[in-house]
């Protein structure tokens, strides 16, 4: 009897609506954030994921049914001014989605992308595994010393709050076990040398186990769908080397970015750059003779200064790398994988040593920057990558929010003559993609019973199930031109998957809702990206080219 009377209270709770609190404003122009009136979730991981949280909090486009802000009033964004790696948004929550709890008026959400998916796995299994001090990680911190960059303006504008952030001065960040969690794949991946970093330390982490995993729990957020970006000098010499052999039509001219003619790599070729088994671009032949040699007498406008290999990869815990491992290498997914090539710098080899000069970067950011200056032979003194080679070519790891452009510094290949395209994973053609996914402990504080954590865990749910919404990844995918897509209805990075949201009929594509019919998940299985995807739960898909 007294837990059916509890059970009746938390009901009341929920179902309560609570006065409707108005943000309070400091004299400074920055929002006080009270407890007494604000649900306050922390989330960490992906960096990725930063662009869709803020879409579903923020965008009026967002349908009434999965808002989580009321986006109708002023909505505030706080951000560090260091690293852009730290944020927060703050809002008076939406009265149109039932799945809002409506204890408390407003909603705060922080938004850890520092440390990219790792963070958004090792924290909750060490919780789970009750190490309390590796879960706790820093997030922002919000309090009278921020200032205002952008005034907010109900419904139109997002107000903007620069706050101070270093991760090397306590003064400027508080600590909090995250509440939920985000990565670029299933945290099952996080294995071997997937492995996540140690929070506590930034050392390589303990593989995740499956024990780890069941501690978890575990749901799709979106499909993301990657790319190989290599950079410009060598999109345009493989152009010139696959004209010459048939495979980019000989109507096209070098130089032309549109999709008939788009040079390619295949999946073995991918693999064998990343696994770092070639250490010379004449390793790549053009018939009999080998790529530079080849450039050097028919493309001799997109030459580097030597024909060594470079490579531009994250680094071990990015949900980037491994979901590059998985497609590529079937690392973790099998006895019989590839392991991705290891920075040869940081060894201590150079150039001539007979290593792939392979570079590990920490972010997508300087994986840009990576790929930026040995496109130009520059280096940016006192950044995150230290280009002391000149002008190479060179190949990356990238997902499809990367917008390209015609000033660009380097260009997306086709895989397999399969050009990166939304439509194109969506008829089944396209196979470099994942379902990245959301996560929390099972004994979390949510599982405490009480009406306030019921509340988080409602909040919880709520969130993670709209920032998956189809018309908030159409929304999102208006910002991902590239030189190959001119039309805007088959541009982006994201899809809604199917464990979520109904695919459209027949398994089409549609850019104003694009659902994407297949999935590393089934109805009675968690995802797993190194499940082969399939059409989820007896659906449709296209049949054939649909000429999208």
């Amino acid at each position: 009897m007294k837990k059916l009377v509890l059970s009746a209270a938390i009901l009341a709770a929920l179902s309560a609506t609570a006065a409707q609190a108005t943000i309070v404003i400091g004299s400074n122009g920055v929002p006080v954030i009270n407890p007494a009136d604000t649900n306050i979730l922390y989330l960490s991981g992906a960096s990725a994921a930063e662009k869709f949280i803020e879409g579903v909090m923020t965008n009026s486009a967002v349908p009434a049914a999965d808002r989580i802000c009321d986006t109708s009033k002023k909505v505030y964004k706080f951000q560090d001014t260091a690293t852009t790696s730290q944020y927060a948004y703050l809002c008076e929550r939406a009265t149109t989605n039932a799945s809002v709890p409506t204890n408390k008026a407003n909603i705060l959400i922080y938004k850890r992308s520092a440390g990219g998916s790792a963070f958004g796995v090792s924290p909750l299994i060490a919780e789970a595994n009750g190490d309390a001090a590796s879960a706790t990680i820093a997030f922002l911190k919000i309090d009278t010393s921020c200032t205002v960059a952008t005034a907010a303006v109900a419904g139109t504008t997002l107000g903007k709050i620069s706050c101070a952030y270093n991760a090397a001065d306590a003064a400027t960040y508080t600590t909090h076990i995250p509440d939920f969690g985000i990565s670029d794949v299933d945290p099952g991946q996080f294995t071997g040398s997937n492995a996540p970093l140690n929070p506590a330390t930034g050392a390589p982490y303990v593989s995740v186990t499956s024990a780890d995993v069941a501690k978890l729990t575990i749901k799709s957020a979106s499909t993301l769908v990657f790319g190989v970006p290599v950079t410009k000098n060598l999109y345009f010499a493989l152009q010139a080397a696959q004209k010459s052999l048939g495979t980019v039509p000989s109507s096209c001219v070098v130089g032309d970015e549109t999709e008939a003619c788009m040079p390619s790599l295949s999946s073995a070729q991918i693999a064998t750059i990343h696994a770092g088994t070639i250490v010379d671009w004449n390793q790549l032949k053009v018939g009999t003779v080998g790529l530079f040699d080849w450039a050097t007498t028919n493309a001799s406008a997109y030459l580097p200064t030597a024909s060594y290999l470079h490579t531009c990869r994250r680094e071990n815990g990015s949900g980037t790398q491994a979901q590059s491992n998985i497609k590529f290498l079937g690392d973790p997914c099998t006895s019989a994988s590839l392991t991705a090539g290891s920075d040869a710098v940081a060894q201590g080899f150079g150039e001539g040593d007979g290593l792939a000069m392979v570079h590990e970067n920490n972010s997508s950011g300087v994986v840009d920057e990576c790929l930026n200056e040995l496109q130009d032979g520059t280096n940016t003194v006192g950044t995150a990558f230290d280009n002391s080679y000149g002008v190479r070519w060179a190949v990356g790891i990238q997902s499809m929010e990367k917008k390209t452009a015609t000033t660009s510094k380097y260009r997306f290949v086709k895989v397999d003559s399969v050009a990166p395209t939304l439509a194109n994973v969506v008829n089944g053609k396209y196979r470099d993609w994942a379902e990245n996914t959301f996560q929390y402990g099972t004994a979390h504080v949510f599982s405490s019973n009480s009406a306030e954590n019921t509340a988080l865990k409602a909040l919880t749910d709520a969130i993670i199930k709209s920032s998956g919404a189809p018309e908030v990844m159409a929304k999102l995918n208006t910002g991902f031109a590239h030189t190959f897509i001119p039309v805007a209805a088959n541009q982006g990075a994201y899809m809604a998957v199917p464990s979520n949201y109904a695919i459209e009929a027949n398994g089409a594509f549609l850019s104003s809702r694009p659902v994407n019919p297949y999935s590393h998940a089934t109805p009675a299985l968690s995802v797993n990206n190194c499940r082969v995807p399939s059409v989820y739960s007896n659906g449709t898909a296209p049949s054939g080219d649909t000429g999208l």
